[in-house]
């Protein structure tokens, strides 16, 4: 499984926080972990590592905006499973995302990180999802991912469906 951060200082705080990230996933992955390495995409700047197991999936952890350009790039739309753990922000981008992803791969999963509703700085109520509480993990985690971690024991796979958000092409009367 590849695992991509955006390096922005509000998700990559400093290096004792993306060590303890290995180690978070080490532990929800039951695999090695690599060292994370760094790469750019149109000026953004991202790191990678890779956990040794056998899922085929990529996990993101950046802005929409990022996430929406990273699931251009090939080795990303090849994936089964690709798990954003980021805002929808706009209604209905985790579905544009699934579109755009089906347009290159059919066969992949889209989940999407539990939103919580926010308030931005013009007064939109808008669906974010926040990166809180560095204490148990040391560093600051989403529900989602904290979810991940106190599911783990049922294999990465089952912990993911019960702690993300799958998103469906549907759409529902209301959305």
């Amino acid at each position: 499984m590849e695992w991509i951060l955006g390096a922005g200082e509000e998700i990559v705080v400093n290096v004792n926080q993306l060590k303890a990230r290995s180690k978070y996933i080490h532990r929800v992955t039951n695999a090695d972990v690599s060292d994370w390495k760094h790469f750019q995409m149109n000026d953004r700047q991202f790191l990678c590592c890779t956990s040794n197991d056998v899922v085929d999936g990529i996990f993101i952890t950046a802005h929409i905006d990022d996430v929406i350009m990273l699931s251009a790039l090939h080795y990303v739309f090849i994936k089964r499973i690709t798990i954003a753990n980021t805002c929808i922000w706009e209604r209905s981008w985790d579905r544009k995302l699934l579109y755009k992803i089906w347009e290159n791969n059919p066969n992949s999963d889209l989940y999407f990180s539990k939103q919580n509703i926010s308030v931005d700085q013009m007064h939109i109520l808008r669906p974010t999802t926040e990166l809180l509480y560095a204490g148990k993990f040391g560093f600051q985690t989403s529900l989602s991912e904290r979810e991940l971690f106190m599911n783990r024991e049922k294999g990465f796979e089952e912990a993911l469906k019960l702690s993300f958000e799958r998103v469906s092409p549907i759409l529902m009367p209301g959305e």
